[in-house]
């Protein structure tokens, strides 16, 4: 199954899965947006970052590239940062 990882500056880092890439990117999107903890236990919270940079990495491919801000568009946030090997594969996955 299809997975992303997201890490921020303050080394959180969230893995998503998806039936695609695309799909994994979305939940993580959602997120972002929503501005709600994303965890809340009695002495723990984790909310989404304050700062735009975010470090993301496809299938553990064990290098993060970087999304400088997130534009809210898979294209320019995830393929436009990949490197071109990665890109080719992201690409011959169905994206629904």
């Amino acid at each position: 199954m299809p997975s992303m990882t997201f890490r921020f500056t303050t080394e959180c880092e969230l893995t998503f899965e998806g039936r695609s890439y695309e799909e994994a990117y979305l939940k993580f999107k959602d997120l972002c947006q929503s501005q709600k903890p994303l965890a809340n236990p009695p002495q723990l919270k984790v909310y989404p970052p304050e700062d735009s940079t975010i470090y993301f990495e496809v299938d553990e491919q064990n290098q993060f590239s970087q999304m400088d801000m997130m534009k809210g568009d898979f294209k320019q946030d995830i393929l436009q940062n990949l490197p071109d090997n990665w890109i080719r594969r992201i690409q011959s996955q169905p994206f629904h």
